[in-house]
């Protein structure tokens, strides 16, 4: 393990040389303390390797507003995001070092991470990370991500491992019907409307139908709906019972993602709401927890140790103090399993 005494020691050693430029009875402005220059040249061989192997990927069409970072998976140019902040995108370029590539393929989506595969089209051999074969990291560890980015170059933030990797569970059902039920006591299995290009229409469920079970459950009132999802998967399939006027009519119903995150805590939008924080947050397998400040814009980029080994990707800006990555384990398997579809 990198104790934190050892760290701020060679800082402080690389420091002392400009220590006489700084006036008397002044301070380090607090973003200078974690993204400034001297922050940079103390992490340069990290930044070297996210300049190579990560990507600034746009969607405004014009590549000058980025959207999202990615982190470049293989030397053909296949590189792994966040799905959504890419998804339902007209218009995607991608910046790989600062080579600009308006020709990117959306190859798969991971609805389970909220990862998407890009290939970018070119005949240039690509520098992809190298894994790192660490087990669990403690808390305590450095870590590196991508910060802000020029069009020249990659900034480096740092931040340590804050919790133990685990679960992150959903808080509320990732997956829906596509249904919209009566608010009435009496009608509250009743279905109202159907949503459009849902699971539920594709079925054939129509508004006036009574949801009678779901998934073997016996529906007696809204809830055990949500009961009967628990556990699903976008793209799993779900037996539905109803009753149309007066006949029984069974139907199979692919669950479709839920649109949107978790809700916005008064703590959360007092620490910039959804302008800050990701979309989706929660409902990951397993992740780790590290502190660095990130903003939603700077998720999607690999997480790498002082040895610049990839020991992660970073999938949400959960909160003011946490960021959460995909850990190099799980993120080796899902990329096997998507190049190979």
């Amino acid at each position: 393990m990198i104790h934190m005494t050892k760290f701020f020691t060679a800082v402080f050693a690389m420091t002392l040389g400009a220590v006489s430029m700084v006036p008397a009875q002044t301070s380090l402005h607090a973003d200078e303390r974690i993204n400034g220059k001297l922050v940079w040249q103390a992490f340069e061989s990290q930044r070297l390797i996210l300049q190579k192997s990560s990507a600034v990927i746009y969607t405004d069409g014009k590549s000058r507003i980025r959207s999202v970072y990615g982190t470049v998976v293989s030397s053909q140019g296949h590189v792994l995001t966040k799905a959504s902040e890419v998804e339902g995108k007209d218009s995607i370029t991608m910046r790989i070092d600062t080579d600009v590539f308006e020709e990117v393929e959306l190859i798969a989506v991971d609805p389970q991470w909220d990862v998407a595969l890009l290939k970018v089209k070119s005949d240039k051999e690509f520098t992809p990370v190298v894994y790192s074969d660490q087990g669990e990291i403690a808390q305590g560890y450095w870590v590196v991500s991508n910060g802000s980015a020029s069009r020249s170059q990659r900034r480096v933030r740092v931040g340590i491992i804050s919790a133990e990797t685990r679960e992150i569970k959903s808080a509320t059902s990732k997956v829906i019907l596509g249904i919209q039920l009566g608010s009435e006591k009496n009608e509250q299995l009743l279905i109202k409307k159907v949503s459009e290009k849902s699971g539920a229409e594709k079925a054939g469920l129509k508004a006036g139908d009574k949801l009678l079970s779901a998934g073997g459950v016996e529906l007696t009132e809204r809830s055990d709906l949500l009961k009967a999802m628990k556990g699903k998967k976008p793209g799993d399939l779900l037996d539905v019972k109803v009753m149309r006027k007066d006949k029984e009519l069974n139907f199979e119903v692919e669950l479709m993602p839920r649109e949107g995150g978790p809700r916005m805590s008064r703590n959360d939008q007092m620490s910039g709401g959804s302008l800050s924080l990701s979309k989706r947050r929660d409902g990951f397998p397993r992740v780790i927890h590290h502190d660095t400040p990130l903003t939603k814009e700077s998720v999607g980029g690999p997480l790498l140790n002082l040895k610049g080994k990839c020991i992660g990707m970073n999938i949400a800006r959960a909160s003011r103090v946490a960021t959460f990555a995909i850990p190099a384990r799980e993120l080796r398997d899902i990329v096997e399993s998507m190049l190979t579809e």
